[in-house]
């Protein structure tokens, strides 16, 4: 019995990167960016619309200053709280 299989080649980078476990359910962020690039290039059509173009540095920098922020107290929280029983363990 001869079991001896050709080499086979070592697949590519870009299939190691979407190799893993099947993945389920509604692919919301994708969708949520289609939606919000959509609208923010509706707002451009508007009159006006460029000119709002201006806070969206403010914004950003805003949105990830309060997400660190609220990272930062969260990591807090649990540093304080005790541990508790978790999930699964009775």
């Amino acid at each position: 019995m001869n079991d001896h299989r050709p080499p086979s080649r070592r697949p590519g980078r870009l299939w190691l990167f979407f190799r893993g476990r099947k993945r389920r359910g509604f692919p919301g962020l994708l969708v949520g960016l289609v939606v919000a690039s959509v609208l923010l290039g509706l707002l451009y059509g508007i009159p006006g619309g460029a000119d709002l173009s201006r806070w969206a540095f403010p914004l950003t920098l805003a949105a990830l200053v309060l997400l660190i922020l609220a990272s930062l107290a969260l990591v807090a929280v649990a540093a304080v709280r005790p541990p508790g029983r978790g999930r699964g363990r009775r």
